[in-house]
């Protein structure tokens, strides 16, 4: 029984790659953040209470450039007003240097990079939406916090 119980934990870790945790509740594991790239990131709810209070088993976390039909039977949709899909979007494809990146006219994302750590701050209409950090090793995530939002993302 021990042994069937420890391969079903490894065979669980081995598949999901991201934990989501919002205000220290985990919400649920991404398998990839391949996703980011369609502008959407894509979970399977693993907290029970959370499964009972969304009513489905995923979620999609996107933004204003989302551009797959939505299937509203077993996902649950939340919008990112926050600019976190651009930011590691930017992330993913090591674009990001120190600096700031326009989003529109009122909305912009402060970037200060050190080694492989990245702070951000994402200002819209001159107030904070967002603001964190972020670590990269080998260009892969290993954990985004977003401290305003209370939003983590971590590399299983």
């Amino acid at each position: 029984m021990k042994a069937i119980l420890i391969l079903i934990l490894t065979l669980n870790f081995t598949f999901a790659n991201y934990s989501i945790f919002f205000t220290g509740i985990k919400l649920g594991e991404s398998k990839t953040l391949d996703t980011i790239q369609n502008n959407y990131l894509e979970a399977t709810v693993t907290n029970s209470l959370v499964k009972l209070l969304l009513g489905k088993d995923k979620f999609i976390f996107f933004d204003d450039n989302f551009k797959l039909k939505k299937d509203t039977k077993n996902i649950k949709y939340k919008k990112d007003t926050h600019a976190i899909i651009e930011v590691l979007k930017r992330a993913q494809n090591n674009t990001l240097k120190s600096g700031r990146i326009y989003i529109t006219k009122e909305k912009y994302i402060d970037i200060k990079v050190v080694d492989n750590n990245y702070k951000f701050i994402y200002t819209a209409k001159k107030e904070i939406g967002s603001q964190g950090y972020f670590e990269l090793k080998d260009k892969k995530l290993i954990k985004f916090i977003d401290s305003k939002n209370n939003i983590k993302i971590l590399k299983n």
